[in-house]
Protein backbone atom coordinates (compact mmCIF):
# COMPACT_ATOMS: atom_id res chain seq x y z
CA UNK A 1 0.00 0.00 0.00
CA UNK A 2 2.88 2.40 0.59
CA UNK A 3 4.35 1.90 -2.91
CA UNK A 4 4.27 4.76 -5.41
CA UNK A 5 5.07 2.61 -8.43
CA UNK A 6 2.28 1.10 -10.44
CA UNK A 7 2.73 -2.22 -12.16
CA UNK A 8 0.78 -2.45 -15.39
CA UNK A 9 -1.84 -5.16 -15.49
CA UNK A 10 -0.64 -8.22 -17.36
CA UNK A 11 -3.01 -9.70 -19.90
CA UNK A 12 -2.33 -13.45 -19.85
CA UNK A 13 -3.76 -13.85 -23.36
CA UNK A 14 -1.29 -11.27 -24.67
CA UNK A 15 1.49 -13.03 -22.76
CA UNK A 16 0.69 -16.28 -24.58
CA UNK A 17 0.55 -14.47 -27.91
CA UNK A 18 3.92 -12.83 -27.23
CA UNK A 19 5.38 -16.21 -26.24
CA UNK A 20 4.04 -17.75 -29.45
CA UNK A 21 5.42 -14.90 -31.57
CA UNK A 22 8.78 -15.21 -29.82
CA UNK A 23 8.82 -18.96 -30.49
CA UNK A 24 7.96 -18.32 -34.14
CA UNK A 25 10.69 -15.64 -34.29
CA UNK A 26 13.25 -18.12 -32.94
CA UNK A 27 12.14 -20.80 -35.41
CA UNK A 28 12.57 -18.46 -38.37
CA UNK A 29 15.99 -17.40 -37.10
CA UNK A 30 16.99 -21.08 -36.90
CA UNK A 31 15.72 -21.73 -40.44
CA UNK A 32 17.70 -18.75 -41.74
CA UNK A 33 20.87 -19.95 -40.00
CA UNK A 34 20.34 -23.45 -41.44
CA UNK A 35 20.08 -22.02 -44.96
CA UNK A 36 23.26 -20.01 -44.44
CA UNK A 37 25.05 -23.12 -43.18
CA UNK A 38 23.87 -25.14 -46.18
CA UNK A 39 25.20 -22.40 -48.44
CA UNK A 40 28.60 -22.64 -46.79
CA UNK A 41 28.60 -26.41 -47.27
CA UNK A 42 27.56 -25.96 -50.92
CA UNK A 43 30.46 -23.59 -51.59
CA UNK A 44 32.91 -25.91 -49.84
CA UNK A 45 31.77 -28.87 -51.95
CA UNK A 46 31.91 -26.87 -55.18
CA UNK A 47 35.41 -25.58 -54.43
CA UNK A 48 36.54 -29.15 -53.75
CA UNK A 49 34.98 -30.47 -56.97
CA UNK A 50 36.41 -27.61 -59.03
CA UNK A 51 39.88 -27.84 -57.52
CA UNK A 52 40.12 -31.60 -57.94
CA UNK A 53 39.06 -31.44 -61.61
CA UNK A 54 41.35 -28.49 -62.25
CA UNK A 55 44.36 -30.56 -61.25
CA UNK A 56 43.39 -33.44 -63.55
CA UNK A 57 42.39 -31.04 -66.35
CA UNK A 58 45.82 -29.41 -66.42
CA UNK A 59 47.42 -32.77 -67.13
CA UNK A 60 44.66 -34.21 -69.31
CA UNK A 61 44.41 -31.10 -71.55
CA UNK A 62 47.76 -31.99 -73.08
CA UNK A 63 46.35 -35.40 -74.09
CA UNK A 64 43.23 -34.08 -75.86
CA UNK A 65 43.20 -35.27 -79.48
CA UNK A 66 40.63 -34.75 -82.19
CA UNK A 67 41.82 -37.68 -84.32
CA UNK A 68 41.13 -40.65 -84.47
CA UNK A 69 37.40 -40.73 -83.86
CA UNK A 70 37.65 -42.59 -80.52
CA UNK A 71 40.05 -40.02 -79.10
CA UNK A 72 37.89 -37.19 -80.44
CA UNK A 73 34.85 -38.67 -78.71
CA UNK A 74 36.73 -39.18 -75.45
CA UNK A 75 38.19 -35.65 -75.64
CA UNK A 76 34.80 -34.14 -76.47
CA UNK A 77 33.11 -35.83 -73.52
CA UNK A 78 35.93 -34.70 -71.23
CA UNK A 79 35.62 -31.07 -72.39
CA UNK A 80 31.81 -31.23 -72.08
CA UNK A 81 32.06 -32.60 -68.53
CA UNK A 82 34.54 -29.89 -67.53
CA UNK A 83 32.35 -27.15 -69.03
CA UNK A 84 29.24 -28.57 -67.33
CA UNK A 85 31.07 -28.61 -64.01
CA UNK A 86 32.14 -24.99 -64.52
CA UNK A 87 28.51 -24.00 -65.27
CA UNK A 88 27.29 -25.84 -62.16
CA UNK A 89 29.91 -24.14 -59.98
CA UNK A 90 28.94 -20.70 -61.31
CA UNK A 91 25.28 -21.49 -60.64
CA UNK A 92 26.16 -22.59 -57.10
CA UNK A 93 27.99 -19.31 -56.47
CA UNK A 94 24.96 -17.37 -57.75
CA UNK A 95 22.73 -19.41 -55.44
CA UNK A 96 24.93 -18.76 -52.44
CA UNK A 97 24.95 -15.06 -53.21
CA UNK A 98 21.14 -15.08 -53.26
CA UNK A 99 21.07 -16.87 -49.93
CA UNK A 100 23.59 -14.77 -48.02
CA UNK A 101 22.94 -11.31 -49.49
CA UNK A 102 21.95 -8.61 -47.03
CA UNK A 103 18.29 -7.89 -46.57
CA UNK A 104 16.52 -5.11 -44.74
CA UNK A 105 13.04 -4.26 -43.57
CA UNK A 106 10.66 -4.05 -46.51
CA UNK A 107 7.21 -3.91 -44.98
CA UNK A 108 7.40 -0.78 -42.84
CA UNK A 109 5.98 2.27 -44.61
CA UNK A 110 6.78 4.95 -42.02
CA UNK A 111 8.56 3.66 -38.90
CA UNK A 112 8.13 5.76 -35.77
CA UNK A 113 10.31 5.90 -32.65
CA UNK A 114 8.45 4.42 -29.71
CA UNK A 115 6.14 2.35 -31.92
CA UNK A 116 8.64 0.39 -34.03
CA UNK A 117 11.22 -1.17 -31.73
CA UNK A 118 12.63 -4.42 -33.08
CA UNK A 119 14.26 -4.02 -36.52
CA UNK A 120 17.76 -2.53 -36.44
CA UNK A 121 16.79 0.63 -38.32
CA UNK A 122 13.94 1.14 -35.83
CA UNK A 123 16.25 0.88 -32.85
CA UNK A 124 18.51 3.48 -34.44
CA UNK A 125 15.58 5.88 -34.91
CA UNK A 126 15.94 6.62 -31.20
CA UNK A 127 18.51 9.27 -30.38
CA UNK A 128 20.55 7.14 -27.98
CA UNK A 129 20.42 4.01 -25.86
CA UNK A 130 18.55 5.77 -23.05
CA UNK A 131 15.77 6.89 -25.39
CA UNK A 132 15.51 3.38 -26.76
CA UNK A 133 15.37 1.90 -23.25
CA UNK A 134 12.59 4.30 -22.30
CA UNK A 135 10.66 3.48 -25.48
CA UNK A 136 10.85 -0.24 -24.76
CA UNK A 137 10.06 0.26 -21.09
CA UNK A 138 6.95 2.28 -21.85
CA UNK A 139 5.76 0.02 -24.70
CA UNK A 140 2.51 -1.79 -24.11
CA UNK A 141 2.22 -5.54 -24.49
CA UNK A 142 0.26 -4.96 -27.69
CA UNK A 143 3.11 -2.84 -29.10
CA UNK A 144 5.63 -5.53 -28.20
CA UNK A 145 3.43 -8.20 -29.80
CA UNK A 146 3.06 -6.05 -32.91
CA UNK A 147 6.84 -5.60 -33.18
CA UNK A 148 7.43 -9.33 -32.77
CA UNK A 149 4.83 -10.28 -35.36
CA UNK A 150 6.17 -7.66 -37.79
CA UNK A 151 9.64 -9.12 -37.36
CA UNK A 152 8.35 -12.68 -37.80
CA UNK A 153 6.69 -11.57 -41.03
CA UNK A 154 9.99 -10.09 -42.27
CA UNK A 155 11.92 -13.18 -41.23
CA UNK A 156 9.40 -15.47 -42.94
CA UNK A 157 10.04 -13.68 -46.23
CA UNK A 158 13.80 -13.86 -45.74
CA UNK A 159 13.64 -17.55 -44.85
CA UNK A 160 11.45 -18.34 -47.86
CA UNK A 161 13.77 -16.48 -50.25
CA UNK A 162 16.77 -18.36 -48.90
CA UNK A 163 15.04 -21.75 -49.06
CA UNK A 164 13.72 -21.11 -52.56
CA UNK A 165 17.23 -20.21 -53.72
CA UNK A 166 18.69 -23.39 -52.25
CA UNK A 167 15.85 -25.50 -53.64
CA UNK A 168 16.46 -24.04 -57.10
CA UNK A 169 20.09 -25.17 -57.00
CA UNK A 170 19.40 -28.92 -56.81
CA UNK A 171 19.94 -29.38 -60.53
CA UNK A 172 23.29 -27.57 -60.28
CA UNK A 173 24.39 -29.82 -57.42
CA UNK A 174 23.57 -32.97 -59.38
CA UNK A 175 25.12 -31.55 -62.55
CA UNK A 176 28.28 -30.71 -60.60
CA UNK A 177 28.53 -34.18 -59.07
CA UNK A 178 28.00 -36.11 -62.30
CA UNK A 179 30.19 -33.72 -64.32
CA UNK A 180 32.93 -34.02 -61.74
CA UNK A 181 32.72 -37.83 -61.80
CA UNK A 182 32.76 -37.88 -65.60
CA UNK A 183 35.61 -35.35 -65.86
CA UNK A 184 37.74 -37.28 -63.36
CA UNK A 185 37.10 -40.63 -65.03
CA UNK A 186 37.59 -39.31 -68.56
CA UNK A 187 40.65 -37.31 -67.51
CA UNK A 188 42.26 -40.40 -66.02
CA UNK A 189 41.49 -42.35 -69.20
CA UNK A 190 43.03 -39.56 -71.29
CA UNK A 191 46.12 -39.59 -69.09
CA UNK A 192 46.58 -43.32 -69.72
CA UNK A 193 46.35 -43.00 -73.50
Amino acid sequence: MGSDTKTPAIDSNLEHQIAFARHNFDNHQALIRACDTKSAVLITIMVFLGASVLQISKDAAAKIRWHPRGMALLSGFFVAAAVALFVAIIRAFITVHRVVKSRGARYYMAPLPGRDLLWQEHVLLHGNNTEYFEAVQSASQATILRNLTDQVFELAHISKEKMDSLRGAHWAIWLAFWSWAAAVALGLILLKT
